[in-house]
């Protein structure tokens, strides 16, 4: 039973797609050695309910499939959803600034 609240409870936080996807499975894994396998259905619903906000356009396009994803397929999906939404929303963090801020500007060039 805590197996089963554990992935009711997993969220994606920070962790990338496949660490989040590497966790999700392992406990899947886990549920099906102790004899409480959930379905393929229902995995993807926790994986889809755990995911952050930026991916909730590409759920709602998955979630009208009429099979389930394979793992394999899902984890696809999805890191290709993170590289793209990478390379249109670059963090500021870890990008520099295009133009230089007022007081990095040389004074002499300022009279």
């Amino acid at each position: 039973m805590q197996l089963h609240g554990a992935f009711q409870d997993i969220r994606q936080r920070d962790a990338s797609v496949t660490i989040y996807m590497h966790h999700t499975k392992s406990l899947f894994d886990e549920l099906a050695a102790a004899g409480r396998p959930i379905s393929l259905e229902d995995f993807n619903l926790y994986i889809f309910h755990g995911l952050r906000g930026e991916f909730k356009n590409l759920v709602t396009s998955l979630m009208t499939k009429a099979e389930p994803l394979s793992y394999a397929d899902l984890h696809n999906h999805l890191l290709t959803h993170e590289f793209l939404h990478k390379i249109s929303f670059p963090s500021l963090a870890t990008n520099p600034p295009l133009l230089p801020t007022p007081s990095l500007l040389p004074s002499a060039h300022l009279a």
